[in-house]
């Protein structure tokens, strides 16, 4: 780059402080010799967000931080005080939150949504699509017994409401609360098509056909009875029994647990444990075109300097992702907030300028202790915890625990997927399937770092020499 890199500043935005607030300070940020500014991610996020990382529309600047005219101020602020730009960007997840139009979609209309593809959604091969969302307060059963599930209408369409959330209702679950016989001689067929049509795994491009056409239908039957008051009326109805309202929600892509079966039973990528916060494909070409398209607008009108990405270790394959964003940003800086263990190094093979520096505070923060005093301290947390300190032991344990509770849905599609290729070899066919399991768990649990990166292509020594 021709400017000349000094030091960053980072400014972490908010509703309370948005991008005008920013702005002011800038002529005190360029006295103290800064000479990028680091801005926390401002596309538009979940409202109210405090970090900006839950993203439901990246193609735009959010209106908490006063949208597209305060940024156009704060760049301009900027500039004028010779300052550049360093924008911290989130490309591996998003919000999963009525917030979010593509999320939206895909739990209302399924595999049939524009968007399904752009979410790290994982169904078995065959089986039905359908999501399974553990936030509820308590199980399932109990939650509709106690009547904190209900139907409401928002702008003329049904939706779960569950306290704060809620969650649109599919178009082939709205024919009880139409009472479709009376309203119209075809809605019947229409929505017993819709029906089929959302229990099939795969759908083809005749059966998408047939479901827009019999969403159409629905849509002006819903509008109708929105119209004539007969929409509101059953939603209050349905909502007051739990049996019909269970029916209803048994047609929907979607399925509510309570929340401790998260690890167990949530189907989508999450950001570690969040599971608010889904992962979307932005190795697929598309996805990342309509992700980035709002970040490219920038570097294309010089707006920004540099990146800074998101926990990378979340991408499928970062490598292919930061030559794409290279190609976008070719004379920019771009850093990570990547994981490293003590001895780990960055991937000398991605096109990246560095870390944001966890990993050198991380050296920095050794200069702090006392390695003279660990013996006396150890000794002071053995005597007041009853348990003789063994710290490798209590890693592992640790790592078991996670790998066996927040992530147990992984390790069994994990141990599927070994169990499939075992079964497609005479050698390997009776291994046992618990054995495997056991295994894949203790292997994952020995891995000195966080993870590693082979590809369909590729395997790296790096990684040959921290599995093998």
């Amino acid at each position: 780059m021709s400017a000349k890199w000094v030091a960053t500043y980072r400014l972490q935005l908010h509703t309370e402080f948005p991008l005008d607030a920013a702005a002011r300070i800038l002529p005190y940020l360029a006295e103290l010799g800064i000479s990028h500014v680091y801005l926390s991610p401002c596309l538009q996020a979940a409202p109210g967000s405090r970090h900006g990382y839950d993203v439901t529309d990246p193609s735009r600047i959010s209106e908490d931080l006063g949208g597209e005219a305060a940024w156009d101020r704060f760049v301009a602020s900027a500039r004028a005080l010779g300052l550049k730009i360093l924008l911290d960007i989130v490309p591996n997840h998003m919000s999963a939150s009525r917030y979010n139009p593509w999320w939206d979609s895909v739990l209302e209309h399924g595999p049939y949504s524009d968007f399904a593809a752009f979410f790290d959604i994982r169904n078995p091969a065959g089986q039905a699509f359908r999501v399974h969302i553990c936030t509820l307060a308590r199980a399932y059963g109990e939650a509709l017994e106690a009547g904190e599930l209900s139907i409401e209408v928002a702008d003329g369409h049904p939706r779960l409401k569950h306290y704060d959330n809620s969650w649109p209702l599919s178009p082939a679950s709205w024919g009880p609360l139409l009472a479709a016989g009376a309203a119209h001689a075809g809605a019947d067929a229409c929505f017993a098509d819709l029906e089929r049509l959302a229990n099939l795994g795969a759908p083809e491009n005749g059966e998408r056909e047939r479901y827009r056409l019999h969403t159409a239908l629905a849509e002006a039957l819903l509008a109708s009875a929105h119209r004539e008051g007969r929409l509101h009326s059953a939603a209050a109805t349905v909502s007051a029994d739990p049996d019909r309202l269970d029916a209803i929600l048994q047609k929907q892509f979607f399925m509510l647990h309570g929340w401790k079966l998260a690890g167990e039973l949530t189907n989508y990528r999450r950001f570690f444990d969040v599971s608010t916060l889904i992962g979307i494909h932005t190795e697929a070409p598309d996805v990342m075109a309509a992700t980035h398209a709002r970040i490219h607008t920038m570097i294309e009108r010089g707006e920004i300097d540099g990146l800074r990405v998101d926990h990378p270790d979340g991408l499928r394959d970062p490598l292919t992702y930061f030559q794409r964003l290279r190609e976008l940003l070719p004379d920019g800086r771009v850093y990570v907030e990547k994981i490293l263990e003590n001895d780990e190094r960055l991937m000398d093979d991605w096109p990246i300028d560095g870390t944001v520096g966890y990993d050198f505070l991380a050296k920095v923060n050794r200069l702090w202790m006392d390695d003279q005093r660990i013996d006396g301290l150890t000794a002071t947390y053995s005597d007041f915890t009853g348990h003789s300190v063994n710290f490798a032991a209590l890693v592992r344990e640790s790592k078991r625990g996670i790998v066996h509770s927040t992530f147990s849905a992984d390790l069994e599609r994990l141990a599927l997927a070994a169990i499939e290729s075992a079964r497609a070899d005479w050698r390997t066919r009776d291994i046992s399937p618990r054995h495997l399991r056991e295994a894949l768990a203790r292997v994952t649990v020995a891995l000195a770092v966080y993870r590693t990166y082979r590809t369909a292509d590729t395997v790296h020594d790096d990684d040959r020499r921290i599995v093998g």
